[in-house]
């Protein structure tokens, strides 16, 4: 299959455009597997770093899926997703403070798996993605996504990675409720710090705790709008 470069501002939002059309055309079915990243980027004539950009949001939008050590697949409709999508129905009528919950009962044990399972690069390359984290982002909600789902990964359990991918739906709803203004934002780049470098230190209590504030101030921003709304 041949690809057409891109000749603009090699734009995220442009690949994102120009995969979408492939998808459409019908020349990228569902189930195909995408190309490797180097491969891929230079057939298109942007960095690797557009590309990844591009794919996260296509990932987050549900249009492709990610598979640690494998590689990047256009979704298709299976009977998972099916029950995914009655699964996302029934969680649609949970409250904020329901899908808070479960966050922390998954994300514990994803933390716990992550410490036990990844090995240092990967965590690393966590880090230097949050360095560069700009709250002023306009993709911010996806680059909030894109943490918790590296999380799940470095766990290796595919439900859990599972979780983050279909579900993230609903939790950036709720998150657009808890992270809408720049301070707030800053707030959560620096609790995703403590938690990364908790983490990368093999601490399993203190990344416990660190994910358990970092969660608690989500469901504290959630409840103090709530409370606002009602007023």
């Amino acid at each position: 299959m041949k690809f057409k470069k891109i000749q603009s501002e090699n734009k995220s939002d442009k690949v994102v455009s120009v995969i979408m059309n492939l998808i459409e055309s019908g020349q990228l079915q569902p189930g195909d597997k995408l190309p490797p990243e180097n491969e891929f980027a230079e057939n298109l004539g942007v960095s690797r770093g557009i590309l990844r950009e591009a794919l996260t949001i296509l990932q987050y939008q549900g249009f492709i899926s990610r598979k640690p050590k494998d590689g990047t697949y256009v979704r298709k409709i299976s009977k998972e997703q099916v029950t995914a999508e009655s699964m996302i129905e029934s969680l649609k009528n949970a409250t904020y403070l329901d899908l808070i919950e479960l966050r922390e009962a998954l994300e514990q044990k994803s933390v716990e798996l992550a410490i036990m399972r990844a090995d240092d690069e990967e965590i690393l390359d966590i880090k230097r993605t949050l360095e560069k984290t700009n709250p002023l982002d306009e993709n911010y909600s996806v680059t909030d996504y894109n943490f918790h789902l590296k999380i799940a990964e470095m766990s290796k359990n595919n439900l859990l990675i599972n979780f983050i991918d279909n579900y993230y739906e609903l939790i950036h709803e709720m998150g657009e409720k808890s992270n809408t203004n720049v301070t707030r934002r800053e707030e959560i780049i620096e609790e995703h710090k403590n938690l990364i470098n908790a983490i990368y230190k093999r601490d399993i209590e203190l990344a416990k705790k660190s994910l358990n504030y970092h969660l608690s101030q989500v469901k504290d921003n959630v409840v103090g709008k709530k409370n606002q709304e009602d007023l």
